[in-house]
């Protein structure tokens, strides 16, 4: 028998979004950052895993494609 031994969160995952602009967003859902422009993200806290999101993970959450 194989055990996966990294972390896997359950239930719904939250972040802190931190804006270029200065403001912060704490314990957000991915639902509230869809729509959100990449630009204007400084920075993503993944809360439940202890760790930034890569840029990758925050154009794929905003869903939309804008240059960075």
């Amino acid at each position: 028998m194989t055990k996966n031994l990294y972390y896997e969160p359950r239930g719904t995952v939250h972040y802190n979004v931190h804006f270029t602009s200065g403001n912060l967003e704490n314990r957000v859902t991915e639902r509230a950052i869809c729509g959100l422009r990449p630009g204007d993200i400084d920075w993503i806290w993944i809360v439940e895993l202890r760790r930034r999101a890569t840029q990758e993970e925050i154009l794929k959450m905003c869903k939309l494609v804008y240059e960075i």
